[in-house]
């Protein structure tokens, strides 16, 4: 390995261990470092949107990253956050009109429902009961495998590519290895906190792995359209926070969508 990949290396891990200690802390004691962790977040994923897609940061992107950043607060002002998904339409028209004479006007006004989705589907998963901080953590880690076996995977076997024109590096084996990674972390986690369905929650897991890898599709797909590598160089060694989260908030999406679609069946499981 050549010292700028081993340096590379080091600094994803170093940066990975800094960011790990306060998620971790945000995630286990709920609100309000949850929602401020969520906030956090979702002010800079309007940054990046907005600098990804109008090669700027101006009023449209404050009001954007302003958005995102607020539906955090919400629960304490006494609004419930699905008030963001009724705005987040309507502010979708107002980013499109503010941008009208920039090129990648559709993607950014977009952005308002892309990025409001998972932001109401984190919090309200970490406030679904008391499994709400098992669930966070389930996804997060089931994500983190599903990108490890993926990357473990492509690499070893390598073979047919998954989308070439999209991600050149991501194969139908590293999709594959991905998917057992999450099926394994799902079967897991089930063991050890003793959940009703483990081998249920160990297929959704899996189902979970593929929207996660889709997700991850997106935003490449996104990138390449406008020619950037990564959403931001905010964490060193690894990007920007779209960067490390597209995964994880096209898989809680679609987790908050079946618990809401069941009536809370799916919670039965746990």
């Amino acid at each position: 390995m050549t010292v700028k990949k081993t340096n590379g290396l080091f600094l994803r891990i170093i940066s990975a261990l800094i960011i790990a200690g306060p998620a971790y802390l945000a995630i286990y004691h709920g609100a309000p470092y949850f929602n401020f962790m969520i906030a956090l977040f979702g002010l800079l994923m309007g940054w990046e949107w907005s600098k990804m897609c109008l090669g700027e940061f101006k009023f449209p992107g404050i009001l954007l990253s302003t958005f995102c950043g607020g539906i955090a607060v919400l629960p304490f002002l006494g609004i419930p956050i699905e008030e963001a998904l009724l705005i987040a339409p309507i502010l979708c028209t107002v980013l499109f009109a503010l941008s009208l004479h920039k090129q990648g006007r559709i993607w950014f006004a977009i952005g308002s429902l892309y990025l409001a989705l998972p932001i109401c589907a984190f919090l309200f998963l970490r406030s679904t009961g008391d499994i709400g901080l098992s669930f966070v953590f389930w996804l997060a880690c089931l994500v983190v495998a599903t990108d490890t076996g993926a990357y473990a995977a492509g690499i070893t076997i390598g073979g047919p590519k998954l989308a070439p024109r999209i991600s050149p590096k991501k194969t139908w084996a590293g999709l594959l290895g991905g998917m057992t990674s999450a099926f394994l972390t799902g079967f897991i986690f089930a063991t050890v906190f003793e959940w009703e369905k483990s081998l249920l929650i160990a297929i959704l897991s899996t189902v979970l792995a593929v929207v996660a890898q889709m997700g991850d599709l997106f935003e490449s797909h996104v990138k390449r359209r406008f020619g950037v590598k990564d959403s931001s160089q905010i964490i060193p060694g690894h990007g920007g926070i779209l960067d490390r989260l597209d995964g994880m908030m096209s898989a809680s999406v679609l987790l908050a969508a079946l618990i809401i679609a069941t009536n809370g069946h799916l919670l039965t499981w746990f």
